[in-house]
């Protein structure tokens, strides 16, 4: 190559002597035929000769710039040929990103006559940031040439110079195609189909007594719903008495949550006579990948679940999962028992077909879990002897210590509590697996029996937060109810047989509506009295029962903690945080040093905070005006409309976590 370009230079200096000599002997000749003075002939071929030059070597520099790569590309004629030839824009670059070389192409791009020489590429080739490069071009190098989209392509082409070529692709139309598909593709989104049921709350309690009233609120209810449907250019129709079916488009369910499903405020404006509210539940779904039918399905689901969480509310069953809107009022409390009885026969049936129960709470269980457990394990020892029904506890549990001294009084209780690691080792193809006091499925005393079971059963007064990964044989939840234990209580008064209930039984049933009810004084109802009345009656002693509840010196020094340290939030909020060494005992205190705050004057919602191992636990409690349910349900707890709790990872920034929490709450309204 380096002979190449020597025999170039000797080819520029012969003819340039050449051209000299031509020049010397036309200004000789000239003068010998022509009278013009010699030195103005000498001028003028001088000026020529200087001429030609200037013209040679600059048609020459811009030949050897424009139509060949410089010779350290180490490339031969062919690419050279290849890519003056080619339609894709490219230019050659140095180190500093200098233009180099560049080909008709790449000068056409940028719509410019002449790219001047010592150029940057960046000054001519405008890149576009990867932040605002759309999906479809994740990945690639974009960039604007002129008025045009070009993808790029950097190649090295020898490593000791580092000059690079870079080639450059239009896709300027594929752009447009993409916009276009876009758009269709928002069409097609917006233009999707939802659909909706809608259930006017708890009719049958609601037309005890005031029928006539209740029927002209839920016509107006009817015109609402309509009237909002239509808003939306859909359909709704009535299948059964104040129960409706709505189908409208994505886009106008998008504006539904935009707002908030703000129709829920315009029903609960609605009253019966000058007092009831009437509320609503709703259910809808609109996945994208999923036939009409199923998404009608998933809204029945969606719908059910938010009825088990005490209505009032929207459950939205979408692409990511599940959104829940509303949930503003208590749930109205039920008075009829046929829902008790319909589940106790079902029961029956599950146990018929079993070859065992495993009966188990939450994780860290209390007195309302314990009682749940023994009452259900009550109910399933009229179908099983002892040693196939067993219930899934931890033992060493010191805060139910007193719970299991009182049912170690019971003949048939001495094998039937069992150790969550022990429990997979009882777990047969026809086990019956009852869950109580818990609907969150990995918050269970032993989530792995989930894995091992194909039949559950749920029994639960807290309200649903999540669906279920996993079919569920029975499910009954009942937030209006104040305690599993008396949910479980009704079950046991319609389908217990002679035998009836051993006292101890009783009592520790009744520690668990006692507890969840703060000794009767909270969330109660004519079926929480009618549950301890069947209690009473079965043999439970409310002094012995009592004695479960009374606190010693050591824990009262425990509760102290928290309420020495605590701060007001948004002036009716108390949040109390335990300082100092913790034990397993201290998530009870917890809940007691929620209660008590919760009696000072203006507290509207107390909650407190503890750390225990790596975990911090929450206990939260409601006058009944602010769904502390709602609020802990952010950090991926729940519970009860005035009792909630939950369990995050221990550090510095639960408190701050807590109060956006409480902040968000409040800003969609209470």
């Amino acid at each position: 190559m380096k002979d190449k370009r020597n025999a170039s230079a000797v080819k520029d200096i012969t003819l340039s002597v050449v051209a000299a000599v031509t020049a010397i002997l036309g200004a000789v000749l000239i003068c010998d035929y022509t009278s013009l003075a010699p030195l103005f002939v000498g001028m003028v071929m001088v000026l020529a000769y200087m001429l030609f030059l200037a013209v040679y070597f600059s048609v020459r520099l811009s030949v050897r710039t424009h139509t060949q790569l410089p010779d350290r590309a180490e490339k031969g004629g062919d690419l050279t040929a290849f890519l003056l030839a080619s339609p894709h824009p490219s230019a050659l670059c140095d180190l500093k990103g200098t233009v180099m070389w560049y080909n008709d192409a790449f000068l056409t791009a940028t719509a410019q006559t002449d790219i001047a020489q010592g150029v940057l590429l960046e000054d001519v080739c405008f890149r576009i940031p990867e932040e605002d490069v759309s999906e479809e071009f994740r990945g690639v190098e974009l960039c604007t040439l002129g008025g045009g989209l070009y993808a790029c392509e950097k190649i090295l082409m020898t490593r000791d110079s580092g000059r690079h070529l870079y080639v450059f692709r239009d896709v300027s139309a594929w752009n447009s195609a993409l916009g276009r598909l876009d758009a269709l593709r928002i069409a097609h989104e917006n233009a999707r189909t939802a659909v909706a049921y809608i259930m006017i709350d708890n009719v049958e309690d609601q037309l005890q007594n005031i029928q006539e009233q209740f029927r002209e609120a839920t016509a107006r209810v009817s015109d609402i719903l309509r009237k909002w449907v239509a808003d939306m250019n859909g359909v709704i129709r009535s299948y059964e008495r104040d129960k409706y079916i709505a189908f409208f488009r994505n886009d106008g369910l998008q504006k539904c949550v935009e707002n908030r499903f703000d129709v829920l405020d315009r029903i609960r404006a609605v009253r019966i006579g000058d007092q009831l509210p009437v509320t609503v539940s709703i259910g809808v779904s609109c996945i994208e990948n999923g036939s009409l039918a199923e998404r009608e399905a998933l809204a029945q689901e969606a719908v059910d679940m938010a009825l088990q969480r005490g209505g009032d509310q929207v459950v939205c069953r979408g692409e990511t999962g599940i959104d829940f809107y509303g949930g503003k009022t208590k749930a109205i409390y039920k008075r009829a028992n046929v829902k008790a009885r319909t589940v106790g026969t079902q029961l029956v049936r599950l146990m018929e077909n079993a070859d065992n129960v495993l009966i188990m709470g939450h994780q860290n269980g209390d007195y309302d879990s314990f009682g749940a457990c023994v009452g259900m394990a009550r109910f399933a020892l009229q179908h099983f002897d002892t040693d196939r029904v067993h219930i899934v506890i931890n033992r060493a549990d010191k805060n139910l210590r007193s719970c299991f001294e009182k049912a170690s009084e019971i003949p048939d209780y001495k094998e039937i509590f069992c150790d969550p690691t022990d429990a997979p080792a009882l777990v047969t193809p026809g086990t019956l697996l009852l869950i109580v006091d818990v609907n969150h499925l990995s918050h269970t005393e032993c989530p792995k029996l989930l894995d091992l079971v194909e039949t559950v059963a749920i029994i639960d007064h807290h309200t649903q937060s999540a669906a279920f990964e996993k079919k569920i044989a029975l499910l009954y939840i009942e937030p209006s109810a104040s305690s599993a234990s008396e949910l479980v209580a009704e079950i046991l008064e319609q389908h217990l047989g002679a035998v009836g209930l051993e006292k101890q039984e009783a009592e520790l049933m009744l520690s668990g509506i006692l507890l969840d009810t703060k000794q009767l004084v909270r969330s109660t109802g004519t079926r929480t009295f009618g549950a301890a009345r069947f209690l009473r009656g079965e043999g439970a002693d409310p002094g012995e029962t009592n004695e479960l509840f009374k606190n010693d010196v050591a824990d009262m020094r425990k509760q102290a903690q928290f309420l020495t340290n605590t701060m007001i939030y948004k002036e009716h909020i108390a949040i109390a945080v335990c300082v100092g060494n913790t034990d397993s005992s201290y998530r009870v205190i917890a809940a007691k040093a929620a209660d008590s705050l919760l009696s000072g004057r203006g507290i509207n919602a107390s909650f407190t905070l503890v750390t225990i191992g790596s975990k911090v636990h929450i206990s939260a409690r409601s006058d009944g005006t602010v769904n502390v349910a709602k609020i802990l349900e952010e950090l991926h707890g729940g519970g009860h409309f005035d009792a909630a709790g939950a369990q995050v990872d221990a550090n510095e920034e639960n408190i701050e976590k807590l109060k956006k929490a409480i902040d968000k709450h409040y800003q969609n309204g209470k």
